[in-house]
């Protein structure tokens, strides 16, 4: 069966302010704003990626809720890999951000944090 997929192109986040929803990603996460569309309430960021640029990371599409719709996180979040958890979380918790506990398992180090919006991301660090 031929495969009409190449990956996953996105992950649609839903905030209550586009601005300041991307602002908060761009300085907590280090994310780069790649697109922004004023009429649609969207932006496009990515997450990881080299510096260099040869590499590409991960987007997110950060969408603002229509005027009058009641918001609710999602119970489905994100999942960013990361080569070093416990720095992760600890420069995130030293930013103020809203981090639980790291969790150690066989194979990985994770924590989960919650952005402005109390939307609900992931941190994981795959051992070696």
């Amino acid at each position: 069966m031929p495969r009409h997929f190449s990956g996953l192109d996105t992950v649609i986040i839903r905030v209550r302010d586009i601005s300041a929803a991307t602002s908060w990603y761009v300085q907590q996460l280090g994310a780069e704003a790649l697109y922004e569309d004023e009429e649609q309430r969207l932006a496009v960021i990515e997450v990881g990626g080299s510096p260099d640029g040869e590499m590409a990371g991960s987007t997110l599409t950060l969408w603002q809720l229509d005027d009058g719709v009641a918001w609710a996180p999602s119970s489905t979040y994100p999942i960013l890999a990361t080569p070093d958890a416990k720095a992760a979380h600890a420069a995130l918790a030293a930013q103020g951000v809203a981090v639980d506990a790291l969790v150690e398992t066989p194979g990985v180090w994770f924590f989960r944090f919650t952005d402005l919006d109390g939307n609900t991301l992931e941190a994981c660090e795959v051992k070696a």
